[in-house]
């Protein structure tokens, strides 16, 4: 029995000092799941879509297709100003790296894997659990106002008719507004790590970073709002110009936003397309409408497996060995006793 206690303890230490303890390897069989998942739910949306697409131009799809990938590569730089804004600034490359090989948790139902996918590959560049998670979790927070403030103010605008319909939306602007404030956003995120159980963040986010990361999200809504509009122009639609564009921006990002808040389907799925349709519907019926929205979800779950692809081509250049020091136990935070001190984030990582 000693003997096995003795020959047990230095396994653990040297799996604790690798870093590759249970909740590594927790993380990254998720993550194979997650990606099994993506490859099922790519392979489901083309038997959807196949036999309209006859109605789409390639142009309009490739176009599109180009434009998704635009809007779902800018959001890793929204998460990375927010990380910068709690001190732990980050190389492109390891943000693309951390942020979108963990963003495809998001097709393991629930919210939580992406965060914890995060929160364990950054700390291959030093960077500690809690600021990682506080970072996700700030993006996420941020993406409610920001889809919400994309949708207010352009969708009262297609038409006098969308002006009756959407006017709740154009009275919400000041709302969306203030929970961008950082004290009002400060507030909410610490309501939001107590009912969490999670240590609230140290400092309170400046108008600075949060300017930034809900700035990057407005442009990924309107990179999405471009990607339908390319769909969207080749089905005879009744709104043309440029009120086509502000309603296909408007129609996504509430789509987006609807889908989002539907926690327990996996990237929305469903509940988005259904949103979709309905908020398309001064420009288009109800069937072309469909699969526009079902040929936009393709192209989206295209984009995640793009930029995954990406951030696991890119190999871990600049990432530190935290096994170099062991881990004070904090016992506080989104990660488990064993975090490094928030704030701690060693020179290598920032200057490669």
């Amino acid at each position: 029995m000693g003997q096995h206690t003795e020959s047990a303890a230095p396994a653990a230490a040297s799996a604790r000092r690798s870093g590759r303890g249970p909740r590594w390897w927790l993380v990254r069989g998720a993550l194979l799941v997650a990606l099994g998942l993506l490859v099922l739910a790519l392979l489901s949306q083309w038997n959807d879509v196949r036999d309209s697409f006859r109605l789409l131009t390639v142009g309009s799809v490739v176009a599109s297709g180009i434009a998704t990938v635009l809007a779902v590569g800018t959001t890793v730089l929204s998460w990375r100003a927010l990380l910068a804004g709690l001190g732990a600034e980050l190389p492109l490359r390891a943000a693309v790296r951390i942020f979108f090989v963990g963003q495809i948790g998001k097709y393991i139902p629930g919210s939580v894997w992406p965060v914890l996918a995060q929160m364990e590959l950054s700390r291959d560049y030093g960077v500690s659990r809690p600021k990682a998670a506080s970072a996700s979790l700030v993006v996420l927070a941020l993406a409610v106002p920001s889809g919400g403030l994309a949708a207010a103010v352009t969708l009262p605008f297609v038409s006098a008719d969308a002006l009756a319909s959407y006017w709740w939306a154009l009275a919400a602007v000041p709302l969306f507004a203030v929970v961008l404030y950082p004290s009002v956003l400060s507030r909410l995120l610490g309501l939001a790590f107590r009912l969490l159980r999670r240590a609230p963040l140290d400092e309170p986010l400046t108008l600075r970073p949060i300017a930034a990361g809900a700035g990057w999200l407005l442009v990924s809504f309107c990179w999405y709002g471009l990607a339908t509009w390319l769909l969207v122009r080749d089905l005879d639609p009744d709104v043309g110009g440029g009120r086509l564009l502000l309603l296909s921006v408007g129609a996504y990002a509430l789509a987006w936003t609807a889908g989002f808040l539907v926690l327990v389907v996996p990237a929305g799925a469903g509940v988005r397309e259904a949103v979709l349709v309905l908020a398309l519907a001064p420009a288009v019926a109800g069937g072309p409408a469909t699969l526009v929205a079902l040929v936009a979800r393709l192209l989206a779950t295209i984009a995640d497996l793009v930029w995954a692809g990406v951030g696991v081509a890119l190999r871990r250049r600049g990432a530190v060995l935290i096994a170099a020091a062991p881990e004070p136990d904090s016992g506080t935070g989104p990660g488990a006793p064993g975090e490094r001190p928030p704030g701690h984030l060693p020179d290598t990582a920032t200057r490669r």
